[in-house]
């Protein structure tokens, strides 16, 4: 079986400051002082997380991969059935999106996805910022430039995750990212920790 995560070297302070400069920025500010015990502290969260009891159940679910360099990934899984059911209770309604958002978006697996809804679940962290949660991409015709589709906040869809350590590790990276704008100066240290997540 799949491991959930491998961060290793994702979660260190110098692999950070070569992703900056690896992404053509320069380094502005350096890393923030107590950024060493944070990394050191996500570990042992992603650790504890993975002992928390999972729940089988027989909803559909999907699952999607999340490459981080040549290595190293985390996995996401979401809840289909209970993200399907916060759709209709926080009454969102579909959104025109582009052909070209759709086919930038990261798939995910999802299993016995009949239906012809286009679900797509904003996530930050990722260079496309989107994952599609339900649709099939192949089955998107390029001639058609503006597609119908559920557009998911990340507020909304990590209450359908499968387990806790799916939201410490969509938080972990979103937290990452911030850091990583703040050492390139697109960001202050003020404005961080405003957004900042909590990983528990």
């Amino acid at each position: 079986m799949e491991k959930i995560y491998l961060l290793d070297e994702f979660l260190t302070v110098p692999y950070l400051e070569e992703l900056v400069k690896s992404i053509g920025l320069k380094m502005v500010n350096p890393p923030p002082q107590e950024l060493e015990e944070t990394l050191k502290y996500y570990k042992q969260c992603l650790r504890g997380s993975l002992d928390e009891p999972y729940i089988m159940t027989d909803h559909q679910k999907a699952k999607v991969r999340i490459p981080l360099n040549q290595d190293e990934y985390y996995c996401m899984e979401w809840n289909m059935t209970k993200l399907k059911y916060l759709i209709k209770r926080e009454q969102i309604k579909k959104v025109e999106v582009t052909e070209k958002i759709i086919a930038s978006s990261l798939p995910a697996q999802c299993e016995g996805n009949k239906d012809d809804n286009l679900t797509l679940l904003s996530f930050p962290p990722i260079t496309s910022k989107y994952i599609l949660a339900e649709g099939n991409k192949e089955n998107i015709s390029t001639e058609k430039k503006i597609w119908d589709a559920y557009l998911i906040q990340p507020q909304i869809h990590l209450q359908a995750v499968t387990r806790s350590i799916y939201r410490n590790l969509f938080a972990i990276h979103f937290n990452y990212s911030l850091i990583c704008s703040y050492v390139a100066g697109q960001l202050t240290l003020k404005e961080v920790e405003a957004r900042v997540l909590p990983v528990i």
